[in-house]
């Protein structure tokens, strides 16, 4: 089975594609809750492109989906993440998904151009958008 690391930025757009069956083909890390709840407040509070209500929705999906979807941690790992993050001019947190995808043999889902640029690399990439478009001839 094809397994994927979904960064947050995956997790965000699928969720609102409503493709979350996706997430029972792959794993994330830790940090995507923190960011992506950051990104549904984003949306809310400084974007304003929904309202509270459809913000707490999303974030009622979120917890969901963190409940079941296997998280890894870089615990541990922490001077590989920093020393490719630096090596890449990445943020430790982008280094954090790249890092564990390389790792595991993992494929990295990222909708973040530059991540996407950078981890093609090392490791195979798809964005969310071409994830979606393949489920449909599953």
């Amino acid at each position: 089975m094809v397994m994927y690391l979904f960064d947050a930025s995956s997790i965000v757009n699928l969720i609102k594609k409503g493709k979350v069956k996706l997430f029972a083909k792959g794993v994330t890390i830790d940090l995507a809750l923190y960011e992506s709840l950051n990104a549904v407040w984003k949306e809310y509070k400084i974007l304003r492109k929904i309202d509270k209500d459809i913000a707490l929705k999303f974030i009622n999906i979120i917890s969901n989906i963190f409940k079941v979807i296997r998280i890894l941690s870089i615990t541990e790992l922490e001077k590989e993440v920093f020393s490719l993050a630096s090596k890449e001019n990445l943020t430790v947190y982008d280094a954090s998904y790249l890092y564990t995808a390389m790792r595991n043999g993992l494929i990295l889902v990222t909708d973040d151009q530059k991540l996407k640029d950078i981890a093609s690399k090392y490791v195979e990439v798809i964005t969310s958008k071409e994830l979606a478009a393949k489920d449909r001839f599953y």
